[in-house]
Parts: structure tokens; C-alpha cells; sequence
């Protein structure tokens, strides 16, 4: 079926298949629940069809039971129809028995792609004539040169980041569709908590870099969000003068839109997405190169950040007013995507 450059046509009796991750409570599968649950308020027959993983428990996560997106364990392989593909889950695009039907990616992370194709390139390079059969195509593995000869593929970016990923490789997407934050998170808020001098930080994003910062300033309350409920998480950022960020950001990341709604000053890296305005709009004198020079302007950033809080929590209004409209962003961007016929 032909390609249209910038929408998806959907017609009277086409049936959209949202391909996700059984049992995962992750920002990737909240995403998919999301644009289903949009598509069907738009009056799509959309369904989720659920793929064992290795770690998958149930089938819909008791997280996402809320966006009620009908589930079916089979997918019909018509030309009218759609599958929507995580970036971590291609293998259909190679199957026969999903000849027929349209794809389309929604590049949620450009990072889990890459540690993806890597771990399937290695399970099969022990294969006899792996190079010649490869070169051949004869490997469910998605190259880049591979997806950008498939007519029958579409690409959906999730950040500016990842747009600019594709547009590097050759590939124009059909559009952009960010996810929206939780509406219950926007209920934790609580503005009447007093900030205190505490800095939070998600150790496992982060490595030796921040370390070394932590390590150098031992008179700060440093406060990681590890091994914590919802509201523990809430209660926290609602207390905490700033969070400071130097991980790698394979698309738009939660805790740091988390952290700026529950009214946090910010110092993040730019690695991945943090290091686009248009993914995370924040003033350039809070992003750092992830450089041991740059270690004391990061500090004397921090100290600024916990003593001056109240004149530049101000900084980051831009941002957090911009996480209140996700939402409604969100919705343009799928009506601008999958259109009726």
C-alpha cells in the first residue's frame, strides 16, 4: 500500500494493532496503552496484542488496565490493517505472516534499538556463512539500510532526538508523537510543602560521573530515588530544592518531567534527548557537557541552585507549564498521524 509522507490513512475497516511488552509497568508499554486508548477516543478499532518476553508476568499490567484497550492474541494479516511496533520488537516486519498488513515503528527510544540489533546480530553470528547470508538479508535484523528500502514501513519518532536519529539515517518520519505524564502524578503535587536543601537523583541512570560530584561535596543532602513507591517518589521531589541528571536519555524521560512538575531546579547532562531544547526545554546554563573540567562549574551550579532556589525555580516555569499541556500535545500529534480515509 502506498506511502503517504507526513500521515497514516486509516479506513472504515481497518484494525490497529498496538505490538507491546507483556506485564511491563515501563514508560515504553504506558506509551502504547496511551495511543491506543487515544485512537479508540478518535474512533479506531485499536487493540493491544501482548508478546512474551523473557521477564513477562501477566498480560496487561494492572497499571494500564485504566486505559481499557481491547486485547486479542491473534492479528489478521490485511492490507487495511496496521501493526505498531516498539523500536525493540521489529521481527515482524521479516515474518510472512505479516506480509500483508502495514507497519509502522514508533521509535520510543533510539538507544534500546541499537542494544537490541546488537544482542540479535550476536546471537546469530555463530551462524555457518553468517556475513554472506546477513548481506543477504537472510537475518530478521532491522538495519537502517534494510528499513529505509521497506515502502511498506512508516516511522513514528518519539523525541526530537529520535527525529533526528532517522533524518540522519535516511529516514523521514511520518511524525512526532511524545507521551503525556501520568494524570495521577499531577495529583501528588503538593505546592504547600516547604523545599528543603535536598538533592535528588536516579542512581540507576546514572555512573561514576555523578559519583565523583557526590563524592565532592559531602555537606549536601543527597538523596537518590531507588527502591521507592509512587508516593515515596512524590513526597520526596515535593521536598527537594533540585534534581541533577547526568544519565543517558534514550527518549523523553519521566523522573526528569517528574522532578520539574513537583517544582525542582534542574542540572542535567546532554546525553541523548536532554540535549535538545525541544525535548527538554530548560535554560542552557543548567546543561553541562559530561566532562570532569565542567565538574567545579556543576558544584557552584548546585550551590547556587539550593541557595537562590526561590528566584531560579522561576527558570524551569517554561518547562513544567509545557508538562501540563503533554497531553493535549499529544492528541494534535495523533489526529495529525492517523487520519480517516
Amino acid at each position: 500500500m502506498k506511502q503517504h509522507p507526513d500521515h497514516i490513512t486509516c479506513y472504515p475497516e481497518t484494525k490497529i494493532y498496538l505490538f507491546c511488552p507483556a506485564g511491563y509497568a515501563t514508560g515504553g508499554p504506558e506509551a502504547l496503552h496511551q495511543l491506543g486508548e487515544q485512537l479508540k477516543l478518535m474512533g479506531f478499532n485499536a487493540l493491544m496484542y501482548y508478546y512474551a518476553t523473557p521477564d513477562s508476568v501477566d498480560i496487561v499490567h494492572k497499571n494500564y488496565e485504566k486505559y481499557q484497550v481491547p486485547v486479542v492474541d491473534m492479528v489478521e494479516n490485511e492490507a487495511h490493517h496496521i501493526i505498531v511496533l516498539p523500536e525493540t520488537h521489529l521481527y515482524p516486519i521479516f515474518e510472512d505472516s505479516y506480509k500483508q498488513i502495514r507497519k509502522v515503528i514508533w521509535w520510543l527510544s533510539v538507544v534500546n534499538y541499537h542494544i537490541t540489533q546488537k544482542g540479535l546480530l550476536d546471537s546469530f553470528k555463530h551462524k555457518k556463512f553468517f556475513k554472506l547470508k546477513n548481506s543477504l538479508g537472510l537475518f530478521p535484523t532491522a538495519s537502517f539500510g534494510r528499513l529505509k528500502r521497506r515502502r511498506d514501513v512508516w516511522h513514528i519518532s518519539h523525541s526530537y532526538y529520535s527525529q533526528v536519529h532517522l533524518q540522519e539515517q535516511g529516514i523521514n518520519p511520518v511524525g512526532r508523537i511524545s507521551d503525556y505524564m501520568n494524570s495521577a502524578f499531577f495529583d501528588s503535587v503538593d505546592e504547600n510543602t516547604p523545599k528543603e536543601s535536598i538533592v535528588i537523583y536516579n542512581p540507576v541512570k546514572n555512573d561514576g560521573f555523578l559519583e565523583q560530584i557526590i563524592s565532592l561535596t559531602p555537606t549536601l543532602n543527597w538523596v537518590p530515588i531507588k527502591n521507592m513507591t509512587p508516593a515515596q517518589v512524590a513526597a520526596a521531589m515535593n521536598k527537594a530544592k533540585l534534581y541533577v541528571d547526568f544519565g543517558f536519555h534514550p527518549g523523553k524521560e519521566r523522573m526528569p518531567r517528574e522532578a520539574c512538575i513537583m517544582r525542582c531546579c534542574m542540572i542535567i547532562g546532554k546525553n541523548g534527548s536532554a540535549a535538545y531544547a525541544e525535548d527538554m526545554p530548560i535554560p542552557e546554563r543548567y546543561r553541562f557537557n559530561k566532562k570532569d573540567d565542567q565538574i567545579p562549574a556543576i558544584i557552584a551550579r548546585i550551590n547556587e541552585c539550593l541557595e537562590n532556589y526561590d528566584n531560579l525555580v522561576t527558570d524551569f516555569e517554561f518547562y513544567r507549564k509545557a508538562l501540563y499541556i503533554e497531553r493535549t500535545d499529544f492528541e494534535i500529534a495523533v489526529k495529525k498521524v492517523f487520519i480517516k480515509a
